[in-house]
Parts: C-alpha cells; structure tokens; sequence
C-alpha cells in the first residue's frame, strides 16, 4: 500500500474495506502489528514531536481518521480514498470476526473501570462469535503496569484494543506490542466509551456531513482544548501547499 504525506507522517491509501481486511491479514500472520488512527490533531501533534512522528510513520497501518486528514490530502495533491475513523475501523474489524469460522480473541484497556466492563458485556452480547479475553481499566499507576502486561499475555487476544488517549495509547503500544505476543494492537481514544453508551456518537445526519469532529468538540466540552490545534493544523497544511 502507498502512502500520502500530511505534514510529517504518512497516510495509508485504504479504504475502510481495505484496512479491515489488513487487520484480518495482520492477525493471521502473527504479531506483531500496530494500527494508527490518526485526526488532524494528532497529526498537527506529530509535526511538532519527531518521536511521535517516528512511531506512527512505524506502524503497520495508519488510516485516515477523520475529515480533516482527508482534505489535507487532497488540498497537498495526492488524497486518499476515503475517511477511515478509528471507531467504525474497530467496530467493522468486531463484525468481521464475528462472522468468520472461529470469530476472534480480543481483549480491552482503557477508560474507567464500569465503562470497560460494560462495553465488554455489550460487545459479547452483540459479536457471539467473537471471544472478549481479557479488559482492564485505563486508570493504573506505574507500579501496576507489569500485572496489566502479564494479564495481557495470559489472555492471549488476537487484538488489543486500547483506549489511554492520544498520544499516550501509541507510545504505550509502541514500546510494549512486541513483548505481548498479540498480532495486532489498535489505539482506539474513545471508542471504548462508546462502545459502552458512556458517549454518544454524533447524529446520523451529522456523521453523513463528515461534521463528527464537530460534535465531538462541542459534547464533550473541548473547544478550547481542540479548536487551536485544528487551526494550526490547517494553517500548516496551507503553508506545506504553497511550499510545494
């Protein structure tokens, strides 16, 4: 797969299909395997960290999650399929291990102790086939991590979910994937929450009009938090298209 240059990572050309069936491709061959889903911030945020910059351009697979992302694309020349956002990437890859032969293991970490727990009840209800293994809470100190570490291997999942924030959730993928033996770890911000009906999505309506950024920024009350970062994204990817 190509990709496109948005700043300084690069954006895998896939559409949702395509990325579903890579992920299915990364399980079958081992582990392991590290998914990026990166917005526009966190590839505004990535242009001011080359260690985040180094770790998503190492990932296996980086969609384009996000509307921002895909008009970058496009205004820098050289544009990607279509939007491919995290939650419907995770939530599309549940689906198709759930109707394979077999289904899927998959384990949870992230967000709060009843959220996770809830999700997980939720998912093993609607995705029969597909085996939840394993959750834990995003909430554990330091000293606990080697615990969290060892539950995960002893789960055994094909796919880790994970749920800590951006960038904290692919830093900690990054430097702990290669030691669990899970094929394929997927940073997945706050899916866990929605997954659990702790977080509405956006309205149908909303979701067609590619405006989820939108409603994401004024439901949770992070306008002051996203809306600079959103600008100097554009304002960045405007300069990087004169320079080009």
């Amino acid at each position: 797969m190509s990709r496109t240059q948005i700043l300084t990572i690069g954006v895998d050309k896939v559409t949702m299909a395509e990325a579903v069936a890579r992920c299915l491709a990364f399980i079958a061959a081992g582990g392991p395997h590290q998914v990026v889903t990166p917005n526009a911030e966190i590839a505004y945020a990535a242009s001011q960290d080359p260690d985040l910059s180094a770790i998503i351009n190492g990932a296996d697979l980086v969609v384009p999650d996000g509307i921002g992302v895909v008009m970058a694309a496009r205004l820098l020349g050289d544009p990607v399929p279509e939007k491919v956002g995290g939650a419907d990437l995770a939530t599309n890859l549940l689906r198709a291990l759930n109707e394979r032969p077999g289904g899927g293991r998959v384990f949870l970490l992230g967000t709060r102790p009843e959220v996770v727990s809830e999700a997980a009840r939720r998912l093993q209800a609607a995705y029969p086939r597909v085996n939840l293994v394993g959750w834990r809470d995003g909430y554990f100190k330091p000293e606990e991590e080697p615990a969290v570490l060892a539950q995960i291997r002893a789960a055994q999942p094909d796919v880790l979910f994970v749920a800590l924030g951006s960038p904290k959730q692919e830093r900690w993928l990054h430097r702990h994937l290669p030691d669990l033996g899970v094929p394929l770890g997927i940073g997945v911000g706050g899916t866990i929450d929605v997954w659990a009906g702790a977080v509405p999505r956006a309205p149908e309506w909303m979701l067609k009009a590619n405006l989820e950024w939108l409603f994401r920024i004024v439901r949770l009350g992070r306008v002051s938090r996203s809306v600079p970062p959103l600008a100097r994204f554009v304002l960045t990817v405007l300069r990087s298209r004169r320079r080009r």
